[in-house]
């Protein structure tokens, strides 16, 4: 916040002194204690909720990106299933034809 050294205080002091003079003098320095913990309170509170969401919005980009990356790796599955499952037909359409040519083969040895 502000920076002051002793010297500044004393001086404001001195000052605090002379226009509120020694009687009332206590009271104001209690009042302006109880303002200057409020302003403090004040300002604490609103640090909290300012990182709260900060917080939230760095939860929510995270989310967003673990979307994405879910939604990459599921395509990436369906990719390789696709990818495997026209391989497994090639290799049935293969044995099929291949079980074709060996029956076509056998009869032709019998007649």
């Amino acid at each position: 916040m502000f920076d002051s050294g002793f010297l500044e205080l004393l001086i404001v002091g001195i000052i605090t002194l002379m226009v509120v003079g020694p009687e009332r003098l206590p009271g104001v320095a209690a009042k302006a204690g109880r303002m200057i913990g409020k302003m403090k309170a004040f300002i604490a509170t609103t640090r909290e909720d300012i990182e709260k969401e900060l917080r939230a919005d760095e939860l929510q980009n995270m989310l967003v990106k673990q979307k994405e990356e879910i939604s990459e790796l599921r395509d990436m599955m369906q990719s390789t299933k696709d990818d495997v499952s026209k391989q497994m037909h090639e290799a049935s359409d293969q044995v099929s034809s291949s079980m074709d040519e060996a029956k076509a083969s056998i009869d032709n040895k019998k007649q």
